[in-house]
């Protein structure tokens, strides 16, 4: 199995079209991960990175495929950590160019579902938390699309709701109550979210994946929200949540969103 890579300098993004300037979306999934028996990381040819390729090339998302209408990403690069040592890795990323892709929001579900069948197909994941740094320059409107997401939700079990911790680093200041507030509109009465001091993040793996692309995001605010579950699904939801709310409160350029039990695990 190759080295698993660390992202860097932006790449060039492989997708068809006119050349415009990259806007770089990351991803990370944070957990621990126990392979299955029959599978050997010493001799196992496959990594996060050709793994990533051919999930994303199977759904007809990413730039490897041949149908550019349904591309939602130049893919970049992808890496992670599977040491077997029962402790919380960044088990998988993945950083892509969505620059030029119109008409879509922003990739957060089909990025975080081609690294969980990733993951999923080689072990078992106990998931701890998500990382996902956004270019809102590139973020539609996505408010009524959420309204329409927010049934889902509905379904959950009521025992399972879970207490999460939320954080957003941005280049430029925000106000933590406003943003409370619209992502408790933008979440449809779903969720519910409130400032707070910073909590411990034991579900995250440091340094997370980013590298340059990190740099400038000064300005933290973090936040305690109940959500229906803790799940990969209602981790992508409330980071698309609080990117809507980012958005519609004024915030551009990128920024980064983490989303975590707030009792540092997860199942």
């Amino acid at each position: 199995m190759r080295p698993m890579a660390e992202p860097g300098a932006p790449r060039p993004a492989r997708y068809p079209g006119p050349a415009v300037r990259a806007a770089v979306m990351i991803m990370g999934v944070h957990g621990v991960l126990r392979l299955k028996p029959w599978i050997d990381p010493g001799t196992l040819e496959e990594d996060v990175f050709s793994l990533v390729v051919k999930r994303s090339t199977a759904y007809d998302w990413s730039s490897f495929g041949h149908g550019p209408t349904a591309t939602r990403w130049g893919h970049n690069d992808a890496g992670g950590d599977w040491h077997q040592d029962g402790r919380v890795r960044e088990l998988a990323w993945l950083q892509a160019d969505v620059s030029g892709v119109q008409g879509h929001r922003l990739p957060v579900l089909p990025m975080a579902t081609v690294l969980s069948d990733t993951l999923t197909r080689v072990g078992d994941v106990t998931l701890t938390g998500l990382h996902t740094l956004l270019p809102l320059d590139e973020a539609p409107d996505a408010r009524h699309d959420l309204a329409s997401i927010e049934p889902w939700y509905a379904l959950a079990d009521p025992a399972a709701a879970t207490p999460l911790t939320v954080s957003a680093r941005t280049t430029s200041p925000i106000h933590p109550h406003i943003l409370a507030i619209a992502a408790e509109d933008r979440a449809s009465g779903r969720m519910t979210a409130e400032p707070s001091p910073p909590a411990p993040t034991g579900g995250l793996a440091r340094p997370l994946a980013g590298g340059v692309h990190l740099a400038g995001l000064t300005h933290e605010h973090h936040f305690r929200c109940h959500a229906a579950e803790w799940s990969l699904d209602t981790a992508t939801w409330t980071t698309e949540v609080f990117a809507e709310a980012l958005r519609a409160t004024g915030t551009t350029g990128p920024a980064l969103l983490t989303v975590s039990p707030a009792h540092g695990t997860g199942g």
